[in-house]
């Protein structure tokens, strides 16, 4: 092969590579009361102004070690800090966020014990969930907590809890997509910290929470579960990690901004299962095989043996060699 064909060939592979890896995402900016905080990206150099705690990869975080405090990467302090009050709105600006991988979204807090500069969180009950928000099929569309960041501005925001005492904290907000949580270690985990310092607040102390890693198991229902198997006649699924202990507003800021009086149309019903026998004749190219996998069900990939038909409305797509969804 001719250098240029080998020079060309590499393109192709590099352009496939970057594609692979920035095909999930992060959070790129945090908005405070106090004003806007921009976070290094991923893929590129340290920024020493930003109090956001830089990762190493738009991918998940193994939730079985240490990655799952702040994401892969993401757990080295940093000298500043945000500052917002106790009671007022911080919004996590995904900007980017269109990968669909529907889940819930979770925001914890920890308050960092002697100062966040020198503070990991990776040991000790110190993660205080203060907003969740999973599945509430009465949104329609924005259904799921990812699928309000994915669509409706690539925003989620939460409340830090009123009357917190003043100091200096970390906010942990993730987003965990379920769509490949039907195998062991499939659910994906998307954490990241902001340090913050809490200028004006009240007296209230934060409860005991739970440590991260070591609360996500990777056996928890909430956790290992097949994402077609929720749906609005089956809406039943409990976010890992506990409750809300100690809310910020109503502890759900998805459910309140959007619930209710969604603006999306809701997900028509899906079909009855098609048989194979009722499908049209073969026209040269294959047909779709077995009874309807429903919207985000496994459809394809190496070694599957299930149905290729996907429910009307919705494409077998292929998420990798081994894996394709209903989408």
């Amino acid at each position: 092969m001719t250098p240029l064909k080998l020079q060309a060939a590499s393109l192709v592979l590099l352009a496939a590579a970057l594609r692979a890896v920035h095909a999930h995402g992060q959070v790129h900016s945090v908005i405070t009361n106090y004003g806007t905080y921009q976070a290094a990206d991923a893929y590129q150099a340290v920024d020493p102004t930003s109090p956001l705690r830089k990762l190493n990869t738009y991918g998940p975080a193994n939730f079985t070690t240490p990655d799952i405090t702040c994401g892969p990467g993401g757990n080295t302090p940093v000298a500043n800090l945000a500052q917002a009050d106790a009671g007022s709105l911080v919004t996590f600006d995904w900007q980017d966020w269109n990968s669909v991988h529907p889940g819930p979204v979770m925001t914890y807090i920890a308050e960092c014990t002697g100062g966040c500069a020198s503070f990991k969180g990776d040991t000790g009950n110190v993660w205080v969930k203060i907003d969740q928000d999973g599945y509430n099929p009465s949104r329609g569309d924005l259904a799921w907590g990812e699928e309000v960041i994915r669509l409706e501005d690539s925003i989620y925001s939460v409340t830090i809890p009123a009357g917190l005492k003043p100091g200096q904290c970390i906010l942990r907000h993730e987003i965990l997509g379920l769509h490949v949580a039907g195998e062991l270690y499939g659910a994906q985990f998307y954490p990241n910290c902001l340090q913050v310092e809490i200028v004006k607040g009240g007296t209230v102390e934060l409860p005991a929470g739970i440590p991260m890693p070591g609360s996500y198991d990777p056996y928890d229902p909430g956790i290992l579960v097949q994402l077609y198997t929720i749906t609005p006649t089956t809406p039943n699924y409990t976010i890992p990690g506990g409750p809300v202990l100690l809310p910020g507003g109503s502890g759900d800021w998805a459910q309140s901004e959007y619930g209710g009086g969604a603006t999306s149309v809701p997900l028509p019903p899906p079909p009855p299962p098609t048989s194979i026998s009722s499908l049209p004749p073969s026209s040269g190219t294959s047909q779709p095989t077995g009874t309807a996998v429903a919207k985000y069900g496994q459809c394809g990939g190496q070694t599957w043996t299930g149905s290729t038909n996907c429910v009307a409305g919705t494409t077998c797509t292929a998420l990798n060699a081994y894996y394709s969804q209903c989408l």
